[in-house]
This record gives structure tokens, C-alpha cells and sequence, in this order.
């Protein structure tokens, strides 16, 4: 904290001991070590207290960053599942208005790990849409001939 060597301690004990004399220089000794203990425990105090200001205000900065990302995966989750909530409602859309679309025989989020009917699953799907694609061309021919 100071930076005192050893001749300028032994000066201050000269000058101690000529101004306070040989009977009051204990006691000076003890008032002067009390008040230096309590300088020093002041300054330690106001030391940690900013450490611990500056790493709470490091804390609230992470905070607000963890924050920020939740929110904007938050946002992200959302908008994956207004998607899907939209694909639900255009493949039931799709299975009112031909019965012959079945829904799919496993979950649509877990896609990488099929059920053992989707092979057979896709199969009729893709019946199902050549049935509707060639009902489609022949009312069009139809409207095209009349």
C-alpha cells in the first residue's frame, strides 16, 4: 500500500521517540498500528465492494445477453410452429377434400426416424395423387371439349 523502506521507518521511530519520549512511545506505537488496521480494512472494504459492482454489472450484461437469445429462439420456435400448425391445417384441408390422402403414420417433427410403414405410406400417396392428378386432366379435357 505505502511504500516505506527501512530508513524511513527508522527515521519516524527517531522522531517518536525524541517528540513522544521513552515513557508514551508504546502507547503511540499501539494508537498508531490501531489506525493504520482500520485505514487499511477502509480501503480493502471500498476495494471489494467495486469488484463486486463491476462483477455484477459483468453478470447483468450476460444476463441480458442470455435473454436476448432466448427470446430470439423463442421467435424461431414460433415461427416453426405457425408452420407446422399450417401444414396441419392445409394437409387436412387436403384429406377433406380427397378422402383418399391419408394422414402420415409418423410424427412431423421426427422426420429422420420413419415408421416401418412409410415405405408402404409413400406408396400410396403417390397412388393417391396420380388418381387425383388423372381426375384433374380428365375435367379438364372436359371443360376443354365442351
Amino acid at each position: 500500500m505505502l511504500n516505506i523502506g527501512f530508513t524511513e521507518l527508522l527515521c519516524f521511530a527517531i522522531i517518536a521517540l525524541l517528540v513522544l519520549g521513552p515513557e508514551k512511545l508504546p502507547e503511540g506505537a499501539r494508537f498508531a498500528a490501531k489506525w493504520y488496521g482500520k485505514i487499511k480494512r477502509f480501503i480493502s472494504n471500498v476495494q471489494n465492494e467495486i469488484d463486486q459492482e463491476l462483477k455484477l454489472s459483468e453478470f447483468r450484461a450476460e444476463v441480458q445477453k442470455e435473454i436476448e437469445r432466448m427470446t430470439e429462439l423463442e421467435k424461431r420456435m414460433q415461427q416453426q410452429i405457425d408452420a407446422l400448425r399450417q401444414n396441419t391445417n392445409t394437409s387436412a384441408l387436403a384429406q377433406q377434400t380427397h378422402p383418399t390422402i391419408q394422414s402420415t403414420p409418423y410424427h412431423l417433427l421426427n422426420t429422420q426416424i420413419p415408421s416401418p410403414y412409410s415405405r408402404l405410406h409413400l406408396q400410396q400417396h403417390f397412388k393417391a395423387l396420380v388418381q387425383m392428378l388423372e381426375a384433374q386432366t380428365t375435367a379438364i379435357e372436359l371443360k376443354i371439349a365442351v
